[in-house]
């Protein structure tokens, strides 16, 4: 059993604040597995930003009119196409990985009060 340092109110072993006074104990921490997994989605996000931007041409320094007689007809399209589809990967991968990020984060352990009285001994 934890005492509060504030209060000296009896806690169950594994709360992080104080029921009686709110007094702070220690911050919840992500597991290894939460980070791994949150530095993941950010990592895959700052990732599929640079492809869509790729796919999009914003790097490359060619003249569109010359590149559209280049293509073949009909093939104008293909690029919002493609960007279409790395954006539809893009949510649907964000959307898994923000549902396990989420559930892996750093959660304020359950706060009850213990039936046992404290007696303040010197």
């Amino acid at each position: 059993m934890q005492i509060c340092p504030k209060c000296s109110t009896e806690l169950e072993p594994a709360v992080t604040s104080c029921v009686a006074c709110g007094f702070h104990l220690d911050r919840p921490e992500r597991s290894a597995l939460g980070k791994i997994l949150k530095w993941t989605f950010v990592l895959f996000n700052i990732a599929m930003v640079v492809w869509v931007l790729v796919a999009m041409g914003v790097f490359e320094s060619v003249d569109p009119d010359t590149q559209k007689e280049a293509l073949p007809h009909g093939t104008e399209q293909s690029a919002g196409i493609g960007v279409s589809m790395i954006v539809m990967i893009w949510l649907i991968c964000n959307g898994v990985l923000g549902v396990l990020v989420w559930d892996t984060r750093a959660r304020k352990r359950a706060l009850r009060e213990s039936t046992n009285p404290v007696s303040e001994e010197d």
